[in-house]
């Protein structure tokens, strides 16, 4: 996960007149006399002054006129960097902070204006050491430890970042702060910490006297995104809330908002959100696009398509727009009338991967097997890291009980997102069709499908039909019991447990398992074929 630091880093001002009072330094002492001493400790004032009212050109004309009497006055200096800062010039502002932080070098104040300006010109080593040194002459600023966390967390360094934003809460707990940590929790895998923390930040947010964001400027969505990708949807859609509450015409928030709805099977709500927004005046593309996938997501593709055309009206140059119609006519069960439009986006984006890709699908759901392979091909030919598309290229791979080809298809996209956990389990799947099959590597593919997604009924099923062949019947038993409280009308899953239960001599369990499959069974004859296609159709949904 990447933590972005302040784009804005806001230099120190707020000790500005006990610095013109302090940094009358020796040396000017000796220098000036004691009337010359007082003036420019007048001047300071006044520079300080116009500063704060924000009339950067007569602080400047007042700077010029002491530095040129003390060339090396501290307070002079971080007052003409404050200015050049306000102008952006960062490289004169870095000139005056440097000389600043030289001639005071055991003032905090100092250090940490250096390191500020050194941070935003993306010199972070050379930052560090500025805000380490101002700490140790002042441990209680806040600024310097938000500093220094921040590039602890450009480094990857998490733990240690985690620490000083720690120590910057006890100073002043702001909402930033409390986020901050939040999202270095989400970083760490601790999803309990991160909820508990969620908890903390949501409640400063409310009773926040002014929005977090008071430079006109909108408010990011990543720590939402974090939470969803953490398994926090109910954390994830506080904070959409919450952004929303100040910023109603928020796209980004809406849709992912509506992707939470989604993920919680809260279609209804989702629905209204976005049909809300449309209703609203917000006439864009990304709305439009995810309002087609919450009718489609409902069952209503009479509403999904127009929605999606409505989307592509808005950007008829959007390829991606035009692949995911296909497929939203693949997944309606016209995928002849798939490839007619798919087609037809292709004379128009010849090197469009996702076109190729949506292609690829729609030959596959129509028994095209070949041909599919080639489109999936001819997608990762133009994009070699569309993992959807190796995943397809396996399953067809799959078809053509090529199963080698398959297996390394699997391990590439592995290779490039090792947490998806469809990925491990086609990877296992297949291996297990094999005759010269490795247990060890099967079960390790299996069992990392299965805790990456403890609900990935398919995963735990075919750890139980590997521990069959080992006559590992107890461990068996445990796996199909998974998959039968997962899936309770799930055929194979009762006839596999009922097996294993009579191996352990459970009659009765085994009876009643069974029985339980013959009533199942006669609806799902070709329940493992439309299972594999169903898992990699998943994929096809995935963004990377």
């Amino acid at each position: 996960m990447r933590y972005k630091p302040e784009k804005n880093t806001k230099i120190l001002i707020a000790a500005i007149a006990f610095l013109c009072f302090c940094f009358n330094s020796s040396s000017a002492q000796t220098k000036s006399s004691a009337v010359n001493a007082q003036k420019i400790e007048t001047l300071l004032a006044e520079s300080t002054a116009a500063l704060q009212a924000g009339d950067f050109v007569w602080a400047k004309k007042i700077l010029h006129e002491v530095l040129r009497v003390e060339p090396r006055n501290p307070a002079a200096n971080t007052l003409a960097g404050i200015v050049a800062d306000k102008e952006n010039d960062l490289q004169k502002a870095e000139k005056h902070f440097a000389l600043a932080a030289k001639t005071a070098p055991n003032a905090p104040e100092m250090r940490n204006n250096y390191g500020a300006i050194l941070l935003r010109s993306g010199r972070k080593k050379e930052a560090a050491r500025e805000f380490t040194a101002s700490l140790a002459a002042n441990p209680k600023q806040s600024s310097a430890l938000v500093n220094l966390a921040q590039i602890r967390i450009a480094e990857g360094d998490l733990t240690t970042a985690r620490v000083l934003f720690e120590k910057a809460k006890v100073i002043a707990p702001d909402t930033k702060i409390l986020r901050a940590l939040v999202m270095i929790s989400l970083g760490l895998h601790e999803k309990e910490r991160a909820a508990h923390e969620f908890t903390e930040y949501i409640a400063a947010l409310k009773t926040e006297s002014t929005p977090v964001e008071t430079d006109n400027k909108r408010r990011d969505i990543s720590l939402a995104e974090a939470l969803l990708t953490g398994s926090l949807p109910d954390e994830a859609r506080q904070e959409l809330e919450s952004v929303l509450s100040n910023d109603n015409q928020n796209i980004n928030a809406l849709v992912l908002l509506s992707k939470v709805f989604l993920q919680q099977k809260n279609i209804l709500a989702a629905g209204r959100l976005l049909e809300s927004a449309v209703a609203g005046g917000l006439d864009d593309a990304k709305i439009y696009l995810a309002l087609a996938e919450v009718y489609e997501a409902g069952g209503y593709p009479e509403n999904a398509i127009p929605a999606m055309r409505r989307a592509i009206a808005k950007e008829p140059k959007n390829d991606f727009y035009r692949s995911r119609y296909g497929l939203l006519l693949v997944n309606t069960k016209a995928p002849a009338a798939a490839l007619i439009r798919i087609e037809e986006a292709l004379k128009e984006f010849p090197d469009s991967a996702a076109l190729w890709f949506a292609l690829g699908i729609a030959q596959f759901d129509n028994n095209k097997i070949p041909e599919a392979g080639k489109a999936f091909e001819k997608a990762l030919s133009i994009d070699s890291k569309l993992v959807p598309a190796l995943a397809y290229l396996g399953a067809v791979f799959v078809e053509q009980a090529r199963y080698t080809d398959a297996v390394k298809i699997y391990e590439q996209a592995i290779g490039l997102n090792g947490k998806i956990a469809l990925l491990h389990y086609l990877l296992g799947d297949t291996l297990l069709k094999m005759t010269d099959f490795d247990d060890k590597r099967i079960e390790a593919a299996l069992k990392r499908a299965a805790e990456l997604d403890a609900n990935l009924t398919s995963a735990h099923l075919a750890l139980g039909r590997l521990y069959v062949r080992q006559s590992r019947w107890t461990e068996a038993a445990v796996f199909f019991e998974r998959a039968a409280k997962l899936e309770p009308s799930r055929a194979e899953t009762f006839y596999q447990l009922g097996r294993a239960y009579a191996r352990l001599k459970r009659a009765d369990e085994s009876r009643a398992t069974l029985e339980r499959f013959k009533q199942l069974n006669d609806s799902q004859k070709q329940q493992k074929e439309v299972d594999r296609r169903e898992l990699v159709r998943r994929l096809a949904n995935v963004r990377f």
